[in-house]
């Protein structure tokens, strides 16, 4: 009885300190969680400054060990309550070729809040193109991509139950969209085509926020020769809390479930992608807001007006007492004239 009365009281102090944490941005940039976007975007005139490393490790032989590294540095910015736009660059990416691997692709995206927005309902467009960086395209254990240029879109819908349970905030983000990965070929009927498919829970307990999604690429033009099993899709289980310095401190963790029988016929729609990735990422908020307010300008300006002053008294100060200084000296001179 004592025990049960211990447990229920520490459920009560964790979910009475619930409160609606931070907003937080994937791995490549955009308020989200791991790879679904939220619907609506970072506050405006927040930045968010933001860096990942992760790994995967498979054993290829009986003495071989084959290691994946993958980095992300991206930039998220709130431009408005119902726009942001994010970049993200790929400084480290092995490409089981190189013996240091490479610089990889580069993205810039824009993400749109809708009218159709209320505290609980919102409905959101994002988009990014591709700039083919990478020396090596669609790299081992990596998902699917090509050598080209691409751009993608994405219908986000995402449901806040923050105001209806704020002891225990809970928001559930879902994406549907399109990768297109040779702008050059046609649009929505090439093989090579994606749908990209994205469905995540996140809820915050204190100052920890926890997320689980689901996120896939699908060849949808060729689902004959590519069943859905054997696609690039994983199960994402992550936990984001607030570090020293204000840092957020993210750890997560892909659960890979692709599926085949056999690959030993490997074609540009079959490879090994990775079964598992362990990821470890840190970000960096901080606003520009004062420097767009009107009334947080004028506050600015009337603390530089009297630090000026300030500055000025010091100054005033200073050559007073200089001055004593030098008559101090001019009169102790007369002293040692007159002895």
């Amino acid at each position: 009885m004592k025990r049960s009365f211990c447990i229920l009281a520490i459920l009560l102090f964790l979910l009475g300190g619930a409160y609606k944490s931070p907003s937080q941005v994937t791995f490549t940039g955009g308020k989200g969680l791991g790879r679904v976007l939220s619907a609506d975007p970072v506050k405006p005139t927040d930045i968010f400054l933001s860096g990942n490393v992760s790994t995967y490790q498979v054993q290829t032989g009986p003495a071989t060990l084959s290691k994946y590294y993958l980095s992300n540095l991206n930039t998220t910015v709130g431009l408005a309550s119902y726009l942001e736009t994010y970049f993200n660059i790929i400084p480290f990416q092995d490409n089981q070729k190189n013996l240091w691997g490479q610089f990889g692709d580069i993205h810039l995206g824009v993400k749109y809040l809708t009218p159709l927005a209320t505290n609980f309902f919102k409905f959101g467009l994002s988009g990014y193109y591709k700039f083919p960086t990478a020396a090596i395209g669609n790299v081992a254990y990596e998902t699917f991509s090509t050598d080209h240029p691409a751009w993608a879109a994405r219908a986000l819908l995402t449901l806040d139950f923050f105001d209806m349970m704020p002891t225990f905030p809970i928001k559930f983000n879902f994406n549907l969209g399109y990768i297109d990965h040779n702008i050059f070929d046609t649009y929505f009927t090439s093989n090579i085509d994606q749908m990209f498919v994205g469905a995540g829970v996140q809820f915050a307990i204190r100052s920890f926020q926890f997320f689980t999604e689901y996120s896939g690429e699908i060849f949808f033009n060729n689902s004959h020769n590519v069943p859905y099993n054997q696609n690039s899709h994983r199960l994402t289980q992550g936990i984001r809390f607030m570090g020293p310095w204000n840092n957020t401190i993210d750890l997560s963790f892909d659960f890979g479930l692709t599926q085949y029988d056999s690959l030993k016929n490997q074609d540009i729609f079959h490879k090994e992608y990775y079964s598992w990735k362990a990821r470890v990422g840190i970000t960096h908020r901080f606003s520009v807001y004062k420097y767009f307010d009107k009334s947080a300008k004028l506050q600015r300006m009337k603390e530089e007006e009297e630090r000026r002053k300030l500055e000025e008294i010091r100054k005033k100060r200073e050559k007073v007492k200089q001055e004593l200084e030098q008559m101090k000296k001019r009169i102790e001179k007369k002293d040692d004239k007159k002895k």
